[in-house]
């Protein structure tokens, strides 16, 4: 069940130090003298979609790069679309949707990782990290001794009964990191509770600046046209990203600016979450015949990395609307950008977004109406904002600081060790 992912990214580490500013390069340097041979194995549910893999896929090569021997592993359990709709349901849960997990999507979910623990624990490694609930129990069951959980997600007020089954396993881990100090659960003990937030790779192919005209001219193929204003929301089709929200804030603008257009760019990829598509589906049916806003859900052939590049290159605005967010990764990619960014009111955009400085939050639909119309008719705003933006993003949110806050981790965890 557990897959190797084989990455051909390959990174020098002179390009990971000439982002990294002063502190970060000689922190870089030393630690990574102190852990150079040492094996680290991350496992998180899918190399596609999400913004955990998309992390995974450039954490991994940039360890590589100085000189760690870092693998990374998917899992595929058997009947995976099962296992994988009780895993978006515990998700949920631990966020605090009211969902309760049956006896037998338990067990379903407690034997996945029985069999996971037996598969980990034939791997050779110094470090595992664990990524998010999906192999949560695996790790506790096998290697717990050496290993670290990673929850991306907002586990502060989760639904009590998911919480009960997984807390002791959670508790069997060296430490738990989570990107958020405000998604932290007060039973984990202070001790084992390491908190940093996540960042984007600047050498990453969608973290590229292009000329906005150049990427209108590549969105056109795909029906948006190159005249009028275009607001961008990038997410996957998921209720806590709340697009109908944006919808709505749209509609209530949409009379002041007829040219304007709506883009929900959320191409279903990621295994671990077959909800999607009844989200998208309800999405879809809001929108109806509206040739104004514009939903692409199904890959076909697209080059999906460079689509969402191209999307957020070409936007006057980006918007994230969620309610609850692990981070959101494509907030910090539109700012990096120089876009001005509207985020929803979850903790893990608020702690990107300097309200009024370096984007704005909308703690409802009618506030992002509002906002909106305020960006519209303010380009000179749109590109203060968007210039902020992107120096918050270079000072706190660049993978040369996520590089540092992992190596920081790790040889803290094996110097206990010995």
């Amino acid at each position: 069940m557990l897959t190797p992912i084989r990455l051909r990214t390959t990174i020098k580490r002179r390009d990971i130090l000439s982002f990294a500013l002063p502190q970060q390069r000689q922190l870089l340097q030393r630690t990574s003298k102190l852990l150079e041979g040492s094996r680290v194995v991350h496992v998180n549910a899918t190399s596609k979609g999400g913004g955990v893999a998309e992390l995974l896929r450039s954490l991994v090569p940039h360890l590589r790069a100085l000189g760690i021997h870092a693998q990374w592993y998917v899992i595929h359990p058997p009947a995976a679309a099962n296992f994988f709709a009780i895993t978006n349901l515990l998700h949920n849960s631990l966020q605090g949707e009211n969902v309760h997990l049956t006896r037998a999507q338990w067990q379903h979910y407690f034997s996945v990782n029985k069999a996971l623990a037996a598969e980990l624990a034939q791997l050779r490694a110094d470090l595992f990290v664990i990524n998010d609930p999906q192999p949560l129990a695996a790790g506790a069951l096998s290697v717990a001794s050496r290993a670290v959980y990673y929850s991306h997600i907002d586990t502060s007020s989760p639904q009590p009964s998911s919480w009960r089954n997984l807390l002791p396993l959670l508790l069997k881990y060296r430490a738990t990191v989570f990107s958020n100090k405000s998604f932290v659960n007060h039973e984990i003990p202070h001790s084992k509770v390491i908190v940093f937030p996540p960042a984007i790779d600047p050498h990453a192919l969608k973290q590229q600046l292009v000329p906005r005209t150049k990427a209108r001219r590549y969105l056109r193929k795909f029906g948006i046209p190159e005249e009028g204003p275009l607001i961008v929301q990038v997410s996957r089709f998921d209720i806590w990203k709340n697009p109908l929200g944006v919808i709505a804030a749209f509609r209530k603008v949409q009379h002041k600016f007829p040219k304007a257009h709506l883009a929900l760019v959320g191409f279903h990829t990621a295994d671990d979450n077959p909800a999607a598509a009844a989200v998208y589906h309800k999405v879809k049916k809001s929108v109806g015949r509206d040739p104004h806003i514009h939903l692409f859900f199904h890959p076909r052939r697209i080059r999906i990395s460079f689509f969402t590049m191209m999307a957020q290159n070409a936007a006057d605005i980006v918007v994230q609307n969620s309610i609850r967010e692990g981070f959101g990764l494509t907030v910090a990619e539109a700012m990096w950008k120089r876009k001005p960014v509207i985020g929803g009111p979850a903790s893990g955009i608020r702690l990107q977004i300097q309200h009024g400085i370096s984007g704005f939050i909308a703690p409802s639909t009618a506030r992002l109406a509002s906002l909106l119309e305020l960006l519209l008719r303010n380009p000179q705003e749109r590109r203060k904002i968007g210039n902020n933006a992107r120096a918050r993003v270079r000072e706190h949110f660049l993978f040369p600081r996520l590089l540092a806050d992992h190596l920081l981790l790790y040889a803290k965890l094996l110097a206990s060790k010995q």
